[in-house]
């Protein structure tokens, strides 16, 4: 499979402020004392070496996914990220797509509405979730009180296709598996499959019982995936300090992806006042918890979801 995320951070698109921009900029230049930057070869060897939260950023869209297995797109959760995808898509012909929504939080289906592909007539666009109202969820948020464009205009063909939880479900190429997950309102986590790769796409849950028995049907769900991404919202005092708000975080992740016994670690659906630094200082948290778990043997990697990180799995 190959996956790429268009939208990795939570609760509401977040650009990057100015004084954030000027903070990297500085931090570069601190880095680059003494260099010859003049010479482009010092200039592109200094560049290479750079952390990426120095010269990049996570990103500011919300939670989509692109998930391909061979010519079939599987796209997951509706973000704003997903516009940006549905640019890409226009430029490549005719589109048909099965899309996996996890829940109807605006976070997870605000990019909807601006998905281009969605207006061109030919396209076909299969909606799948346990939500036997999802049609209703998304024209909804598109009634003149809230968007000034309704579903009607949207020309392409679309369909909705209901799924029970905890069964298995074949879409061409790819097995799907929801999971029910701990967030206000019905959320679903899912498995998928294709070939032998497995992929879990969590975020959006939080895990107050954290004893062997109340969390072995997690393990189960996350065991030996290829890649698990997971929710990394909160620190682990700011989870204490938001019960019921429905995140996790790098930690826990961590925890899981050691017990679960999975292959790569994909910390996502950071918070909107998270900056980079605090971001990857959570990926290093959770990488040294990973270490004294493995007994600092070669084990899980841990990767700081982006907006564009693509990955084959």
């Amino acid at each position: 499979m190959y996956v790429k995320f268009w939208g990795t951070r939570g609760s509401i698109p977040t650009s990057l402020p100015a004084e954030a921009i000027k903070q990297k900029i500085r931090q570069a230049l601190v880095g680059a004392a003494g260099l010859n930057l003049a010479d482009e070869a010092v200039l592109a060897r200094y560049l290479e070496r750079l952390p990426f939260h120095i010269w990049g950023t996570a990103g500011g869209n919300t939670p989509c996914l692109e998930v391909r297995a061979g010519n079939q797109l599987l796209i997951l959760d509706a973000g704003s990220g997903l516009r940006l995808l549905g640019l890409e898509l226009m430029s490549k012909g005719r589109q048909q797509a099965d899309i996996l929504i996890t829940h109807t939080h605006w976070d997870h289906i605000h990019g909807f509405p601006f998905f281009r592909p969605a207006f061109v007539p030919g396209n076909q666009f299969t909606f799948h979730s346990p939500f036997p109202d999802l049609a209703d969820r998304l024209a909804r948020q598109q009634q003149p009180d809230f968007f000034p464009v309704p579903v009607s205009y949207m020309s392409a063909s679309m369909t909705f296709n209901t799924l029970a939880e905890n069964q298995w479900y074949q879409l061409g190429a790819f097995r799907v598996y929801p999971m029910r997950l701990v967030h206000p309102g019905l959320t679903y986590g899912y498995r998928i499959e294709a070939g032998n790769s497995s992929l879990v796409w969590a975020t959006d849950s939080e895990y107050k019982q954290v004893d062997r028995a109340s969390t072995e049907n997690y393990v189960q769900f996350f065991k030996n995936a290829d890649l698990l991404v997971f929710d990394a919202q909160y620190t682990l005092s700011e989870v204490l300090d938001k019960a019921d708000w429905g995140h996790s975080s790098a930690l826990m992740g961590a925890e899981f992806a050691h017990r679960a016994g999975v292959k790569r670690l994909a910390l996502a659906h950071h918070d909107p006042t998270s900056s980079d630094e605090k971001i990857w200082a959570d990926r290093e948290q959770a990488e040294a918890y990973l270490r004294r778990r493995q007994n600092h043997q070669p084990g899980c990697e841990v990767l700081v979801a982006y907006d564009g990180l693509s990955l084959e799995i």
